[in-house]
């Protein structure tokens, strides 16, 4: 379980889990925002799913968190500002894409989330595993 998970208020406002995931629905989900802007926890990327007898099919999701000048810019301001300035930068991104997508009940979303200690893990496994260039 991730430090996303872990936060009381986070979990308790989660309509269920598609896997290990938590879900949101609208507008709670923009609640969730803010609580992970109080914790230190960024999210990297929103998917919208809807929910039907054999599943859930994905709907939306946000270009941010697979364009990649998109992501340039977000590592600029991390690399320039703290995590903190980062984590608001990222979750405004986030805000504003549930916002142009808002879902009925039939509707979840997964919030792709990481704190400040999981992300330097992620980078750290990343460099150790970079080939070396000769």
């Amino acid at each position: 379980m991730g430090d996303f998970e872990q936060i009381r208020e986070i979990s308790v406002m989660a309509v269920g889990k598609a896997g290990d995931e938590l879900t949101f629905s609208f507008p709670e989900v923009l609640s969730v925002l803010k609580i992970c802007d109080r914790n230190g926890i960024a999210v990297l990327g929103v998917e919208l799913f809807e929910v039907g007898t054999d599943g859930y099919s994905t709907r939306r999701i946000a270009p941010y968190s697979f364009d990649q000048t998109a992501q340039d810019q977000l590592v600029a301001t991390l690399n320039t500002k703290d995590w903190q300035d980062y984590v608001l930068c990222i979750n405004y991104m986030a805000e504003e894409f549930i916002k142009r997508n808002p879902a009925g009940d039939e509707h979840v979303y997964i919030l792709t989330a990481c704190s400040r200690r999981e992300f330097r893990d992620v980078e750290a496994t990343r460099r150790a595993s970079r080939i070396p260039e000769p």
